[in-house]
């Protein structure tokens, strides 16, 4: 793992649910600096941003709520796999739907993994085990492809 924290945005309206999600990542025993953004267009400008400003930083994981007020989860999901720069960066989609429509849409639009928001805070929490394995994963990825 590397000794360097991960920049991870997390796009996600709810405030109770970017705690829980930072408690999860913290517990994971993760180095991260998070990035929130509250809605979808944030989210959009944020990816623009990345776009147009090298001096911005690319993010290792998006983290997004596929209900998000303003623009849609699935509408920023298709922008990041546009990007220039982020279109290939890990993207876990969060839900509470577990609708089949919904899984559709993001899978069309290339999420890299979904997790389905429970109610119940000992399977919410396995959240950040599903981080550090996404991340572990696409360290081991970037190390093979060097």
């Amino acid at each position: 793992m590397n000794a360097s924290p991960h920049q991870i945005a997390l796009i996600e309206d709810a405030e109770s649910d970017v705690l829980l999600i930072r408690e999860a990542m913290e517990q994971a025993g993760l180095a991260f600096e998070l990035q929130v953004l509250s809605d979808g267009e944030e989210a959009l400008e944020f990816i623009a941003k990345v776009d147009s400003d090298e001096t911005v930083p690319i993010p290792r994981l998006i983290i997004l709520d596929l209900n998000l007020p303003k623009v849609s989860g699935g509408q920023v999901l298709a922008r990041v796999r546009q990007s220039s720069r982020s279109g290939s960066v890990p993207v876990l989609v969060l839900t509470s739907s577990d609708s089949p429509k919904d899984k559709a849409e993001i899978a069309k639009f290339g999420s890299t993994q979904y997790f389905r928001k429970s109610s119940r805070l000992d399977e919410f929490m396995s959240l950040g085990l599903v981080i550090r394995n996404l991340l572990e994963r696409e360290d081991s990825c970037s190390r093979a492809a060097q």
